[in-house]
């Protein structure tokens, strides 16, 4: 798993971790119209790097879970955000 992540990919990240903490599994459409720009870069990337877990559902590409390494990761990322600002 690559740990470096650029800020657009830890924006869409996190868009995503809402998403699945909601019980939502987010398509790539949906994280683009959150977003408000084009997501289909930073999800290839995500999953590429060994973030995030996504499948082909009804002809939409969509996140289904973040890795185990992701998921210490993002815990110890919001932790950063809190302690940090």
């Amino acid at each position: 798993m690559d740990f470096r992540i650029t800020a657009g990919e830890q924006e869409t990240l996190f868009t995503i971790v809402g998403h699945l903490d909601a019980g939502s599994a987010p398509t790539l459409a949906e994280l683009s119209r959150g977003l408000g720009r084009e997501a289909r870069e930073d999800v290839a990337s995500l999953r590429r790097k060994g973030w995030i877990l996504a499948r082909d559902v009804n002809e939409h590409l969509t996140v289904i879970a973040l890795s185990p390494m992701a998921t210490q990761a993002v815990s110890n990322l919001r932790y950063g955000r809190r302690a940090g600002g």
